[in-house]
């Protein structure tokens, strides 16, 4: 065994035998003195060996430990000092000392800091546009299917006792987003066909031939409930109300998906998170209507179904320091659906389907009070040795990378219903466009491992440009150093080869890594057509399931007329739409000067009205212009009213 891998354990042995605090602060001294004589032993004899794997697990404990010890010690005799000096009438130096003093204690106490500090961050000018890194996968490979409905949620929701965000969703919205989503992904008409095609293309490239979904076969369904690790009693949830974790409506929409439109048994599907509670608010919603699905969780509680870890180590890390065991569910699972959030993280900058696989290892044999990821919070950017760069341990290519996690993802699912700051999932409103002061409503699909983290981290990063500094997590240098690995093994960690099953089999390309051009635009490789990175296909607005998202190009009309013409107080508008999209209506003066923006959402086929105040208005002539954005392009209709 390691000294790392003894160390950690050491640490974990404590703290079973010691109350918290306690144990803590003995853990701390012990892992603090033993790793500090453990480098010194093997670095001092030979310098070079400070870039081993080993040794900088090491170093941010034995940087914590040296400037705890320093801390103390000055404030000890900082405070001597200071009773001395006021002992002798010395008042100002003895309040400079007694200032000294706390200040060294407070020092003492700071193991990790809330905030980033400015040397953490990286400028947006480091993301290369358009240039893509490692090989597309899918069906169209490097698809990324991104469906915005700002029906989904009520952006009045307060996030309150009674009006919490799981309470404000729309499910039918989620249904139809879900479905053209999937269809979108495929190229389909139909959902069906769509979840035909996904398992044919995966099947033909799991050495199965090409045939679809096989009665019998196993799912694996891995959505993210981070916050139920301390905030339930039984399976009932109790508090952190306020902080987002997966969309009960998701859930139940891609069960709805699964069963319904792919032809899975209920009995076959397994869904939840191997750690942590499935508790009530998902249960109430799912098994009322699918009884016989298997939902998983660490304890087993109440008819959960209790996930069993491997009898061995089958994770192994590709830095040699740890191995862990992993659901046996994953392991006899057919195929894996990877359902994570939308959010930043404030140690991994952001927190998408591979950092999902934090739940996703196991020790002891155990489940619920076995769960590891903690320990893995070494190789995250916060933790690095120096602030920032790449070319360092990353173990969430070790997740893309396992056959038995991203080598088994049929589908990536990334819930962007709500939106999450930092690992709690503070719900917040996006400001970006088009969301503009709502919730993202958006849902992510692909089958491409690497370019669906690559466009919700564009969009992360689109979003978070304006936040304070210290709150700018996807901007945390080193985060998007695991994409930049797992795209191409000639970006691998000096030294590292990545091979998560430890059996010789080292990982190729796990997908492809790109930047869009802007924020506006959200262009890639294949939209531009000028490389072989990421297509990202946005829809916007859908209609109710089993219907065709999209208009037909034939049919891409808008009607537009306004009265009284001219008008003094108000001036209204109606509008037909001959298909759904993103409706944008702007108001401008004859020599092109923007005035307002009236809307920006997505609207369905039909008839509209609004209004317009036009009393405060100069007298002249002033021009509607709305625009349309669809499936098939974009369309705009221009008219002109006066006021008096």
């Amino acid at each position: 065994m390691s000294i790392s891998k003894l160390l950690i354990r050491s640490k974990k042995q404590l703290s079973k035998v010691l109350p918290g605090k306690l144990s803590l602060r003995i853990s701390f001294l012990f892992l603090g003195i033993a790793s500090t004589v453990w480098f010194l032993i093997r670095v001092i004899p030979k310098p070079s060996r400070a870039a081993y794997p080993c040794m900088r697990t090491a170093i941010p404990i034995v940087s914590a430990f040296v400037l705890y010890i320093i801390s103390l010690t000055s404030s000890v005799m900082a405070y001597r000092i200071f009773k001395k000096k006021l002992a002798m009438n010395k008042y100002i130096p003895a309040l400079g000392f007694l200032i000294v003093a706390i200040v060294s204690i407070y020092l003492s106490g700071i193991t990790n800091p809330s905030g980033l500090r400015a040397s953490q961050l990286v400028d947006k000018a480091t993301f290369d546009a358009n240039t893509p890194v490692g090989i597309a996968k899918g069906i169209h490979p490097g698809r990324v299917v991104w469906v915005w409905d700002n029906d989904a949620t009520d952006e009045n929701c307060t996030n309150t006792t009674g009006d919490y965000w799981f309470q404000n969703t729309d499910q039918a919205v989620v249904e139809g987003i879900l479905e053209a989503g999937i269809k979108n992904l495929a190229g389909e008409e139909s959902a069906s066909a769509a979840w035909d095609a996904v398992f044919r293309h995966f099947n033909s490239n799991h050495g199965k031939g090409d045939v679809g979904y096989q009665a019998g076969e196993k799912i694996y369904i891995k959505i993210n409930i981070t916050n139920s690790c301390c905030s339930v009693t039984g399976t009932e949830k109790t508090s952190d109300f306020e902080r987002m974790d997966a969309t009960p409506e998701v859930a139940l929409a891609i069960l709805r998906q699964l069963i319904e439109n792919a032809g899975v048994a209920q009995s076959d599907i397994y869904l939840g998170d191997a750690f942590r509670i499935f508790h009530d608010l998902y249960w109430d919603m799912c098994h009322s209507v699918y009884p016989n699905v298997n939902y998983c969780d660490g304890n087993g509680a109440n008819g959960r179904h209790k996930v069993t870890a491997t009898a061995e180590d089958i994770m192994k890390f590709s830095d040699g320091v740890l191995d862990y065991r992993i659901p046996q569910e994953y392991v006899d699972a057919a195929y894996f659906i990877n359902l994570p959030c939308l959010k930043s993280h404030d140690s991994g900058g952001i927190t998408l389907a591979a950092k999902n696989h934090q739940g996703s290892i196991l020790q002891d044999g155990a489940a619920t009070s076995g769960q590891s990821a903690w320990d893995m919070h070494y190789s995250l950017p916060d933790h690095d040795d120096t602030d920032g760069g790449n070319y360092r341990y990353r173990h969430l290519v070790d997740y893309i990378g396992h056959e038995h996690l991203g080598g088994k993802t049929l589908l990536n699912i990334v819930d962007g219903i709500w939106a999450g700051k930092s690992w709690e999932g503070w719900v917040e409103k996006w400001q970006m466009e088009p969301f503009n002061n709502d919730y993202p409503n958006s849902l992510f699909l692909s089958q491409d491992n690497l370019a669906i983290e690559s466009v919700c981290f564009d969009f992360l990063l689109a979003e978070y440009e304006n936040k304070d500094a210290s709150e700018q997590y996807p901007y945390m240098a080193g985060t998007s150093d695991y994409l930049f690995q797992a795209a191409d093994p000639a970006n691998w960690a000096p030294g590292v080869t990545y091979d998560p099953e430890g059996d010789g089999s080292q990982l190729g390309s796990l997908g492809v890594y790109e930047h869009w051009n802007n924020p506006s635009d959200k262009q890639y490789s294949r939209n531009l057509g000028t490389g072989d990175g990421i297509e990202l296909v946005a829809v916007f607005g859908v209609e109710p399931p089993n219907s065709i998202v999209g208009p037909d190009s034939e049919n891409n009309v808008i009607t537009v007329r306004n009265y009284p013409n001219p008008a003094t107080d108000f001036v209204f508008f109606e509008y037909t739409l001959n298909s759904p999209g993103l409706v944008t209506i702007e108001i401008y003066s004859m020599e092109g000067r923007k005035i307002s923006q009236l809307q920006s959402r997505n609207e369905y086929t039909g008839n509209h009205k609004l209004s317009l105040n036009v009393d405060q208005f100069p007298a002249g002539i002033y021009v509607f212009r709305l625009e349309i954005k669809t499936n098939a392009g974009i369309l705009s209709s221009i008219t002109s009213f006066q006021v008096n």
